[in-house]
């Protein structure tokens, strides 16, 4: 019965992740594009400026949030900002972000006049808003970055993390002061009010979790998302949600996309400490302390795994 329901469970892993596609982002980064959906990308910085801009936020202040994700965050103008969202929308949605940031008037768009036969005739602004969100295919949608420079706080933050005991309260709190800058930051590159905070993704790697509000299309939108230190650099993912369907779904979608990047574990072979080559130093170090403080380790084991790594 035990090898049954085994069987149900490989089966059932196979089925959902048959038709997710798998891409690769910067840094080594692997994500699923799941079944339904299809991603865009665009020029982070370009893509960031243009949401800014239509919060109607002056210039000097875009340039100032845009010059904080370079010396906090490292972003260094080479990232690319992967959108993804469900069939259809990079015809609609990815097709339209195009246009305008070229430099044309939304009017002269070629889906303009379907768009207006559709949503230009409802009695109210808020009908009218969900029909633009529904025409869009913008609920959901999750954007994803990452940095490929670094700073000395993310390099700090990433040894800190090395050395954390994560079942240590002391050690969380200390951590998470010493990372309240970071989270600053990213509360005003984004221009809201997030909670963020330490947690351990799914139990598989540890980073911060974002919880926030957003105004998308006239309507709240919800933000659900995570902050990984990736070989010292940022990865970020961020979820947005409008309805009370696609947000009870929303984290569920984030851990579908970053599956890959969750399941990247370090191996440890038969002598005691070798460790496979498909992760960069510092998660191998990251892993290997978790490793340690489970108790799957022992302290001589530990001390030699980290030398072949370090060497």
């Amino acid at each position: 019965m035990k090898k049954f329901f085994s069987f149900i469970i490989l089966i059932s892993f196979w089925i959902n992740n048959l038709f997710a596609e798998t891409i690769n982002l910067d840094q080594g980064i692997k994500i699923n594009v799941p079944k339904g959906y299809e991603h865009l990308n665009y020029d982070q910085s370009e893509f960031m400026r243009y949401n800014l801009e239509s919060l109607e936020i002056s210039k000097s202040k875009i340039d100032e949030i845009i010059d904080q994700t370079i010396t906090v965050l490292g972003m260094n103008g080479s990232e690319t900002s992967t959108i993804i969202g469900r069939k259809g929308f990079v015809k609609g949605y990815g097709d339209f972000i195009n246009h305008t940031l070229s430099g044309n008037p939304p009017e002269t768009w070629h889906g303009f006049g379907k768009l207006e036969r559709q949503c230009g005739n409802k009695k109210t602004e808020k009908s009218m808003l969900k029909c633009l969100v529904k025409f869009f295919k913008m609920d959901p949608i999750v954007q994803i970055d990452v940095s490929n420079g670094t700073t000395v706080e993310i390099k700090e933050l990433s040894s800190l993390m090395q050395e954390l005991n994560f079942s240590d309260k002391k050690d969380v709190k200390d951590f998470n002061k010493a990372s309240e800058k970071i989270k600053q930051t990213f509360s005003d590159i984004y221009q809201n009010e997030l909670k963020i905070k330490l947690g351990n993704i799914k139990n598989k790697k540890w980073g911060f979790e974002i919880l926030g509000k957003d105004i998308m299309m006239g309507f709240t939108a919800q933000r659900v998302g995570y902050l990984f230190i990736h070989n010292e650099r940022p990865f970020i993912v961020q979820g947005f949600c409008m309805s009370e369907t696609t947000c009870k779904n929303i984290k569920k979608l984030n851990n579908q996309i970053i599956e890959p990047y969750l399941s990247k574990k370090l191996v440890l072979n038969n002598k005691g400490g070798n460790i496979s080559d498909d992760t960069n130093l510092t998660e191998k170090l990251i892993s290997l302390n978790e490793l340690y403080k489970s108790g799957a380790l022992t302290k001589e084991e530990f001390e030699k795994a980290k030398k072949k790594i370090l060497d």
